[in-house]
C-alpha cells in the first residue's frame, strides 16, 4: 500500500498534517510549525512510516518525557516493534546486536557519537536521522557533530528536522540558514497559523468559543497604572546607564513579555563583568515590577499586598546595602521613592483593609472594623461559569459534564480550588489571618477549614494521594460517568448537588513543567471534556483545543476564554500572537531570498561543508582537496612557496568518552584531528605521549576545587605524564572572567577564595600548566598548536594508565606516599627532593643526619638548616624562633 493510501485511510490525520507528512516523506527538509498545531502528532506519523526492522533510524533531540510519550502513542496505535531507548546501561555488544536488527532508536548524543566514531554502527546501513527540536542545533552542538559523521560516510540516507519555535529562527544573524547548513538540508517548510491549508482545516469545524472580558476593579487599575509608570522610569534610567542594550528592547511592550529577561540576558551575558552595579540594580528592579504585574492578575489581594509590602520592609530595614547585587533577589533601587511607589503600596493596602488602610493594622484589628478584602473578579467569573455549566440543559442528554480549567501555574490552580470549595470571603479571611498571626493560627485554621467544607453541599476534592478504594466508592455512586484518576500536578473537584446534575472539574497548569503540554493533550483525549475554561491565556493550548475539535468534529466543545479587558494580561497575549506572526513573515521573506547551493545536502563525494582540510585556502587554490598539489611551472601562483604533496594523514587525539557532552570533540574533528574515544581514568585528552590535559568548565572547576577532586586529578597527571595541563574553558556566550566573591583589591589570603585555591594548586604542582581559553573554538586551536610536529599518542598505553598502575617515569621509582610527605617538609622543594631520596634510604636515616651532611646532599645551607631544625628542634623552640623572626620583620617594616 502506498503512503498516500495509508494516510487517506487514517481518519485521525488532518488535511494540513497529511500535506506536511507527504512533503517530508518524499523530500528531506526542515519543518517549522506554529506552536500548538500538533508537531508531536506529525512526528508520530513520520515515525510510523519508518518503524520497521529493515530500517535503521535514529531519533535525536527528544527529552525523557517526550521519548516516553512517543513510545506510548505508538504502542497504543499498535506499532510493533515500538522504538527502543539506548542508554548507558546497555552493553556495547548488546547495542551492536540491536543496531543490526534495525528499527527506531532514541539515543543520547554522547552514546551515538562514540558508537559512530568507533564504527560500532554500520553507517552505510543507516536509513536516516530524525531531529526533534531542530532550532537547538548549533555549529558546535553534539547533534551537529553526529550529522557530520553520518553524512561524511552515508550519502544516501535522509535527514529530517522538526521545530515549533519560529521565534528562535529569527534571533541572531541568518539563523535559519545556519540551522539548515548544520542539518545539510535545502528545503524548509513553513506552516504558520495563517497558512491557507491550516486556516481552511479549522474553519470547517471550529469549537464554540465564548470570550468573556471582565474589567479590572478601580483599585486594580490604579495599581496597574502605577506599575507601568515605575517600569517606564526604570527603563528610561536604564537607557542612560548603559549602551550595551538595544534601545528597541527597552520599551514597555517588550518589558511585559515573558521573553524580556532572556533577551536582556543574551545581550549582557558576554560582558557581564563590565556591567555597572547600577545597571544590574535596575534590571533587578524591572524583574521585581514584572513579578508584581503577574501577581496582580493571578493571585488574590492578600498575596499581592504581602509581596509588595515585603519589598518595602526590606528597603526600610536594610536599604540598598542590605543585599548583594549578585544574589538572586538582587537589591531595590530608587523607584521606591517615587510617588507611584507610594500609590502602589497604599492602593494594595486599600484592597485588603479598605478605607482603614491609612491606619495601622493593629488598630484595625482592635477596633474590629470591617475589612474590604476585594475579590479577584476573574475568580467570581469562574464560579458563575461553572454554575452555568451545571444548569446546561444538554447535561440530561449527554450525561454529567466534565470541565477542564487551565491556569498558568500550579499555585493559581490551588488558589482556585480553595475559592471554589471555601468561597471568596472565607479564603481571603483565612489568608489574612495567617498573615497577621502566623504563629497562633495553625491549629484554628485547620478546624475552620473542615467546618467550612462541610457546609458546601456534596462537594469533594481529590488529589493524587487518594486511595483506589475511595475512587471506586465515589464512582459507584454516579452512573454513566467516566473514571477520573488522580492527575499528577493538578486537582479534581467533584460536585454532587441534589438540585443540579453531578459534574467533575479538573484543574491543571499549562506551565511550570516540561511535560504539561503532553499531559494536557492526554487529558483531552482520555476524559474528553465538553467545557474548557481558560483562566489564563495560552496561545499553545488554544491551538491544541482547535486540533482536538478538528480531529473530533462530532464531540461538543465549548471554550470560555477569560481575559481582563484593557489590561497588561490582554496586551501580553496579543503581543505574543503578533510576535509569532511577524516571525513567520520574516521567515517567508528570508526563504524567498535565500540562495542555497546544490551540494548543500552533502551527497557529493567532495563537499566543502564536510571538508576537514586544515590547509590554508591560498595553498589549495589550484587543488581539489588535502592531497592536492600545485603545479611548480605555473606562473600565477601569487607568491606561494613551492609546494609538495600535502599529507593526507590526520593527527590523533585520545578523548575520554565522558567528554562528548562538550563541544570540544566536535570542533577538533572539524579541524582535521581524528578523535579516538576511550575510557580514561587519568586526564580527559591525551595529545601526545607526554601531554595530558584535564578540561574544566567554570562550574566544574569550582566544584572540583571545593570537594578536592581536582587535587587528586592533578596528582595523578603529574605522576604519569611529563607535561600535565589544566584547561579552564569558558563559555563563548559568557564573559571571559573568573568571578570572585571577594573584593579585587583585597590582599588577604583565604582558603575559601577561588583564586587562592588555584594558587595553592599551582604551588603544590609546579609541573602543572594552566591553560585559559575563552571558548571551545580557542581550545581546539590551542590543541592543534600543541600537537604540531609532535609524536602521536598510543591508545593502549593511555588506557593502561590508572590510579593503581605503576609509574611510567623511570626516575619516579619511589613510594608516592613518602614522596608527598617529604615534599611538605620545610626546606624541601621539587628541585632537591630527588637528591634526598637518591642519597638517603628512608625517613629514619634522614633523621639521623647532621646539618653538615644535609648541606652536602641538598647543596643549600639555608634549606638544610630549615629541614634539620624541623626534624630535631622541639615545638617550643620552633615557636620562639618563628615569633622572633616575625618581630624582626615588623620592626624592619616600621623603620622603612
Amino acid at each position: 500500500m502506498d503512503i498516500e493510501e495509508k494516510l487517506q485511510n487514517n481518519n485521525g490525520i488532518l488535511q494540513y498534517e497529511n500535506e506536511i507528512i507527504l512533503q517530508l516523506y518524499h523530500e528531506d527538509g526542515l519543518l517549522i510549525l506554529a506552536k500548538g498545531l500538533g508537531l508531536e502528532r506529525i512526528f508520530c506519523e513520520i515515525m510510523k512510516l519508518y518503524c520497521a526492522e529493515h530500517n535503521l533510524v535514529f531519533i535525536l533531540g527528544c527529552s525523557d518525557v517526550e521519548q516516553t510519550y512517543f513510545i506510548e502513542q505508538l504502542i497504543n496505535d499498535g506499532i510493533d516493534p515500538p522504538p527502543r531507548i539506548i542508554t548507558a546501561d546497555i552493553s556495547i555488544n548488546d547495542r551492536k546486536e540491536l543496531y543490526i536488527q534495525g528499527g527506531l532508536f532514541f539515543v543520547t548524543a554522547r552514546i551515538l557519537t562514540v558508537d559512530l566514531l568507533t564504527d560500532r554502527i554500520p553507517i552505510d546501513l543507516i536509513t536516516g536521522l530524525l531531529i526533534y527540536r531542530a532550532h537547538r542545533i548549533t555549529d558546535s552542538s553534539s547533534e551537529s557533530f553526529i550529522i557530520r559523521l553520518y553524512r561524511h560516510k552515508n550519502k544516501i540516507g535522509f535527514i529530517k528536522g522538526f521545530s515549533d519555535s519560529a521565534l528562535d529562527f529569527t534571533r541572531g544573524y541568518n539563523q535559519l540558514e545556519c540551522v539548515m547548513k548544520n542539518l545539510f538540508l535545502r528545503h524548509v517548510y513553513l506552516y504558520p497559523r495563517f497558512h491557507i491549508t491550516i486556516r481552511s482545516t479549522f474553519e470547517n469545524c471550529s469549537p464554540d468559543v465564548i470570550e468573556l472580558q471582565v474589567p479590572l476593579t478601580l483599585l486594580m487599575t490604579d495599581i496597574q497604572v502605577s506599575i507601568i509608570e515605575l517600569i517606564n522610569a526604570c527603563l528610561q534610567e536604564l537607557r542612560s546607564s548603559t549602551t550595551w542594550i538595544d534601545n528597541d528592547i527597552l520599551n514597555i511592550d517588550q518589558a511585559i513579555l515573558n521573553s524580556f529577561e532572556r533577551l536582556i540576558h543574551l545581550q549582557l551575558q558576554p560582558i557581564w563583568n563590565q556591567v555597572s552595579i547600577r545597571t544590574k540594580q535596575l534590571l533587578n528592579d524591572i524583574k521585581t515590577l514584572r513579578l508584581f504585574i503577574f501577581y496582580l492578575t493571578q493571585y488574590d489581594c492578600v498575596t499581592f499586598y504581602n509581596a509588595v509590602q515585603a519589598v518595602f520592609i526590606n528597603e526600610k530595614l536594610y536599604g540598598s546595602r542590605g543585599k548583594n547585587i549578585h544574589s538572586s533577589q538582587g537589591s531595590t533601587g530608587s523607584w521606591l521613592y517615587l510617588p507611584a511607589a507610594d500609590r502602589l503600596l497604599m492602593t494594595s493596602k486599600c484592597r485588603v483593609f479598605g478605607e482603614s488602610a491609612k491606619k495601622q493594622i493593629q488598630q484595625t484589628k482592635e477596633n474590629d472594623e470591617p475589612l474590604k478584602l476585594e475579590e479577584n473578579p476573574k475568580l467570581k467569573l469562574v464560579s458563575d461559569v461553572l454554575q452555568e455549566i451545571r444548569d446546561n440543559e444538554d447535561n440530561k442528554l449527554l450525561g454529567p459534564p466534565i470541565t477542564l480549567i487551565v491556569c498558568a501555574e500550579d499555585r493559581a490552580c490551588s488558589q482556585l480550588k480553595q475559592y471554589l470549595l471555601l468561597g471568596g470571603r472565607v479564603m481571603l479571611e483565612r489568608l489574612l489571618e495567617q498573615t497577621l498571626n502566623a504563629s497562633t493560627t495553625n491549629e484554628t485554621t485547620k478546624e475552620s477549614e473542615t467546618k467550612k467544607t462541610t457546609e458546601k453541599k456534596g462537594k469533594k476534592t481529590r488529589t493524587t494521594t487518594e486511595t483506589k478504594e475511595e475512587e471506586s466508592n465515589e464512582n459507584s455512586n454516579i452512573d454513566n460517568k467516566p473514571e477520573i484518576e488522580g492527575i499528577e500536578g493538578g486537582y479534581v473537584i467533584e460536585d454532587d448537588d441534589g438540585s443540579t446534575s453531578p459534574s467533575t472539574t479538573i484543574l491543571y497548569p499549562f506551565s511550570g513543567n516540561i511535560d504539561n503540554h503532553f499531559v494536557l493533550g492526554k487529558i483531552l483525549l482520555k476524559y474528553r471534556p465538553r467545557f474548557v475554561i481558560l483562566y489564563d491565556a495560552s496561545l499553545t493550548f488554544v491551538r491544541q483545543l482547535e486540533v482536538f475539535k478538528a480531529t473530533n468534529p462530532q464531540h461538543p466543545l465549548r471554550i470560555y476564554f477569560l481575559l481582563y479587558g484593557k489590561s497588561i494580561e490582554e496586551q501580553r497575549y496579543l503581543l505574543s500572537v503578533k510576535k509569532e506572526k511577524e516571525a513567520f513573515e520574516s521567515l517567508v521573506r528570508e526563504k524567498a531570498s535565500m540562495v542555497i547551493p546544490e551540494e548543500r545536502e552533502g551527497r557529493d563525494e567532495y563537499n566543502p561543508l564536510l571538508s576537514r582540510d586544515v590547509t590554508p585556502a591560498n595553498q589549495q587554490a589550484y587543488g581539489t582537496g588535502a592531497a592536492s598539489t600545485i603545479d611548480q611551472t605555473d606562473t600565477r601562483r601569487g607568491g606561494l612557496f613551492p609546494m609538495t604533496t600535502i599529507s593526507n594523514i590526520h593527527p590523533k587525539v585520545i578523548v575520554d568518552i565522558r567528554e562528548f557532552r562538550s563541544e570540544l570533540p566536535s570542533l577538533l574533528w572539524k579541524r582535521g584531528i581524528d578523535i579516538e574515544p576511550v575510557t580514561l581514568e587519568v586526564g580527559d585528552y591525551i595529545l601526545t605521549p607526554e601531554i595530558c590535559i584535564e578540561r574544566k568548565s567554570v562550574s566544574d572547576l569550582i566544584g572540583s576545587l571545593n570537594n578536592g577532586r581536582l587535587y587528586q586529578q592533578a596528582l595523578q597527571m603529574t605522576r604519569f605524564y611529563k607535561r600535565p595541563m589544566l584547561l579552564i574553558e569558558f563559555d563563548q556566550k559568557q564573559a571571559f572572567h573568573l568571578a570572585n566573591k571577594q573584593r579585587y583589591n583585597s590582599s588577604e589570603f583565604s582558603s575559601h577564595d577561588l583564586t587562592s585555591k588555584l594558587a595553592l594548586l599551582t604551588m603544590h604542582f609546579p609541573k602543572l600548566r594552566v591553560l585559559w581559553c575563552p571558548s571551545p573554538y580557542a581550545s581546539a586551536e590551542l590543541f592543534e598548536d600543541l600537537k604540531r610536529d609532535r609524536e602521536e599518542p598510543d591508545t593502549k598505553s593511555a588506557m593502561l594508565v590508572t590510579a593503581e598502575s605503576e609509574l611510567l617515569d623511570d626516575d619516579e621509582r619511589y613510594n608516592t606516599v613518602v614522596q608527598d610527605l617529604l615534599i611538605r617538609m620545610p626546606g624541601v622543594t621539587f628541585k632537591n627532593y630527588k637528591l634526598i631520596m637518591n642519597n638517603v634510604e628512608n625517613l629514619r636515616a634522614l633523621s639521623q643526619l647532621n646539618e653538615n651532611e644535609l648541606t652536602t646532599i641538598m647543596g643549600n645551607s639555608k634549606q638544610a638548616s630549615l629541614l634539620y631544625n624541623f626534624i630535631h628542634k622541639q615545638k617550643d623552640d620552633l615557636v620562639l624562633d618563628i615569633k622572633s623572626k616575625t618581630t624582626l620583620n615588623n620592626t624592619w617594616k616600621k623603620r622603612r
